[in-house]
């Protein structure tokens, strides 16, 4: 027999292999084989927070870093994920000991978030050369947190966490050439991750945020870019103020990126009204968690500004992301 997954569904041998790898700490969500779709009771919530992301870039950490991605956006919205539902297709001349891996990885960081794993779609297709894992996430608010709150001209704008860490993780996955930079910047990269549970629940308890956004494809300036158009305003930014991962900026030098265009989910981009600033920051200072004050909003329509060397300039939108050049 092929030590190979066969093309199509998985058989349910295989499936309740798998599925036995999912331990939720509520066994009432955990999914079975026959149903064709998971049951929730959410009587007890008004609103829930709904998001779906895929992954795609090569990554030795396909599972746990699907569910940080998915996470991220609830945890950006001022939420608490609580359900994840998964999309796994792959490829023909997979084994099933390298899917389950990747099945106890994902339950893994979803025990250590509290999330559980409720459902979803496995199958082999020649239409993928790899594994493509792609999540849909449920979340509740965060009761620290009041949603819908308006973004004006004269706020202020900081970023929590180093810029720089997906982008570096992908880097240094798909990097054939490791040169001083490279090495120095796997160092940097040792303790960091792109979950920003840490993140977002502290600057939550500050209860003085209006809203957050996840720097994810097209890098910081494009998810200021998309923040701006969300509340009809503007921005004014520092470069020199942004802290990203050390070693990042040079190696995207080396590799001909710009810093600011590249994937960076592990920080948080967050507006605040300019007397609260100081509270926010010194909560996260407090507790090691890297954080500045970049800029402000303005009132200036479609007029979104960066200021590198004493020089404004336009900020540039990617809607490429720069990650993309190393492929």
């Amino acid at each position: 027999m092929s030590k190979f997954l066969p093309e199509g569904k998985l058989n349910n041998d295989l499936l309740v292999e798998l599925l036995s790898s999912i331990n939720n700490k509520n066994n009432k969500t955990k999914p079975k084989i026959g149903e064709d779709s998971a049951i929730l009771n959410v009587k007890k919530y008004t609103e829930l927070l709904l998001s779906s992301d895929p992954i795609t870039f090569e990554t030795k950490e396909i599972g746990s870093n699907l569910l940080d991605v998915c996470s991220n956006d609830i945890y950006a919205s001022g939420g608490i994920p609580k359900w994840l539902l998964i999309t796994t297709l792959i490829p023909v001349n997979t084994t099933f000991s390298s899917l389950k891996k990747i099945i106890l990885e994902l339950n893994k960081s979803a025990r250590e978030q509290d999330i559980d794993i409720i459902g979803g779609h496995t199958e082999v297709t020649k239409s993928v050369n790899k594994i493509i894992l792609s999540g849909s996430i449920i979340g509740i608010y965060n009761k620290d947190f009041k949603a819908n709150q308006k973004i004006e001209e004269n706020q202020s704008i900081i970023l929590a966490g180093y810029a720089g860490i997906e982008a570096s993780k992908i880097i240094l996955d798909n990097s054939s050439i490791k040169n001083e930079n490279l090495i120095k910047l796997e160092k940097s990269l040792k303790n960091e991750s792109i979950n920003i549970k840490k993140i977002a629940n502290n600057g939550t308890s500050t209860k003085k945020i209006i809203k957050m956004h996840d720097p994810t494809e097209g890098g910081i300036a494009t998810a200021l870019h998309e923040i701006c158009e969300f509340g009809n305003i503007s921005c004014e930014i520092e470069f020199e103020k942004i802290i990203f991962l050390p070693n990042f900026v040079e190696v995207c030098k080396d590799l001909q990126l710009d810093p600011i265009g590249v994937i960076s989910s592990g920080c948080l981009l967050i507006i605040c009204k300019k007397e609260d600033e100081n509270i926010i920051i010194s909560k996260y200072k407090s507790i090691g968690i890297p954080v500045n004050l970049i800029g402000k909003t303005t009132n200036n329509e479609n007029n979104n500004i960066i200021n590198i060397n004493k020089e404004k300039i336009n900020l540039k939108r990617f809607d490429q992301d720069e990650i993309l050049k190393i492929f």
